[in-house]
């Protein structure tokens, strides 16, 4: 097991100093339990600090492949929690916006249960980013929203301009992503966590990095997928054609597309147009 020594008193405290205590843990909120999975939110308080929320994702698995190993006496693998965790490592040394990590730890039993964790700071302040599209800006195709002027005062125009910022930002923290070699596997606005700041502006991370992968050759099929799953998941009520095709743009770094791009797009709009077809669309 591996924490944050800033917040060891914390988890001492709350008398999750150690690994066997952490996965045993039943404190705070369940969120989902699945066969392999747990995921919990923590609220911990300690060190003359204000409580603060932590989300805890347990795993769980016990396959040949883990008895095995147990047998053989060849220690944990990769982990599922310390795939996450080095994940999150990684990315904050690109300086691409995602969780703090807090803890995480591995253990392989001698019966072959493999069990892993991670514990990261909650993200406070922010929103998926679908919620707060839909929350934050008025229907696209409203018609308060056709007939405002793309410039102006209105409150109409000054949504306009806040989201063209925010399709920005969205896409300069993907752009980053990809450029460094990364991607997510995973990449709906789900995983987008949004927060607002002063003057319009807007900060965004990325969460949910269990799956993210590094390669440096053969990415265009899965460049292509992160991006079709984010337009997606894009809510159509709020996300037109001409503002997918502006995140392409600002993703893009260009003005006008480029053939290259331009088979880039097809691509994308070919796998978003299947997805659609097999799970419908999200308004």
């Amino acid at each position: 097991m591996w924490l944050d020594g800033r917040f060891r008193s914390e988890l001492e405290a709350a008398g999750l100093g150690g690994f066997d205590a952490v996965m045993a843990t039943s404190r705070g909120q369940c969120l989902r339990v699945l066969e392999e999975r747990e995921n919990w939110r923590l609220e911990l308080s300690g060190g003359g600090r204000p409580a603060r929320g932590d989300y805890l994702k347990r795993h769980h698995v016990r396959s040949w492949r883990t008895r095995v190993r147990a047998k053989l006496g060849a220690g944990p693998g990769q982990t599922a929690g310390r795939l996450e965790a080095r994940n999150v490592c990684r990315l904050a040394e690109h300086r691409i916006g995602c969780m703090d990590l807090v803890a995480y730890g591995e253990s392989l039993r001698r019966d072959g249960r493999l069990e892993s964790f991670i514990l990261t700071q909650e993200l406070e302040g922010y929103q998926p980013l679908d919620d707060f599209l839909r929350e934050r800006f008025p229907p696209a195709h409203s018609a308060a929203h056709r007939n405002a002027p793309p410039t102006g005062g209105s409150h109409t125009s000054r949504a306009r301009r806040d989201l063209d910022r925010l399709i920005r930002e969205v896409a300069a923290v993907v752009r980053e992503f990809h450029r460094a070699g990364y991607n997510h596997r995973d990449l709906y606005c789900c995983h987008f966590f949004v927060k607002e700041l002063d003057g319009g502006r807007f900060q965004v991370k990325l969460i949910d990095l269990q799956r993210v992968e590094h390669r440096r050759r053969l990415r265009q099929r899965w460049l292509v997928k992160d991006l079709a799953q984010l337009a997606y998941s894009a809510p159509r009520s709020r996300i037109t054609c001409t503002h997918r095709m502006a995140f392409m743009h600002y993703y893009l770094g260009v003005a006008r597309l480029r053939p290259g791009d331009k088979r880039l797009v097809r691509a994308v709009l070919a796998k978003h147009g299947r997805m659609e077809r097999k799970e419908g669309r999200v308004e």
